[in-house]
């Protein structure tokens, strides 16, 4: 089974110069977990609602007043659409993160988290 059959198709991408307070409206509204930031300068990032709350909350940080970019996670970790579900589970545990981002080429089209990559693990082996 390949992380294309079990990803997220539902992507947000924002501007790396929105802030973060933006960013939270944007998650809110969206009823989304992250968002993609997409690159200022090379790299596109993600923001997390882990990200908000230890980068700039537990901070003290006031959300209007920092920037996408400046508490994106980077870089971005993904995978082409094609690779098993195999590989994506054993980046995440060598990256210790819960999603990866899938690409088509150089276009982000997904993302996958752990649970949907063990859920297609398991339908996979009972197929």
């Amino acid at each position: 089974m390949r992380v294309e059959e079990v990803m997220n198709k539902r992507i947000e991408f924002v501007d790396p110069d929105l802030t973060v307070l933006e960013v939270i409206e944007k998650i809110v509204n969206k009823r989304i977990r992250s968002v993609v930031v997409k690159p200022k300068d090379k790299d596109y990032g993600v923001i997390t609602i882990r990200d908000i709350v230890y980068k700039c909350l537990a901070k003290g940080i006031d959300p209007e007043d920092i920037k996408a970019h400046e508490i994106a996670s980077k870089p971005l970790i993904t995978v082409e659409k094609g690779t098993s579900i195999e590989d994506a589970i054993a980046l995440v545990e060598k990256s210790r993160i819960t999603s990866v981002f899938v690409k088509d080429g150089e276009k982000i089209v997904g993302v996958v988290t752990l649970m949907d990559l063990m859920t297609g693990y398991l339908i996979g082996r009972l197929l």
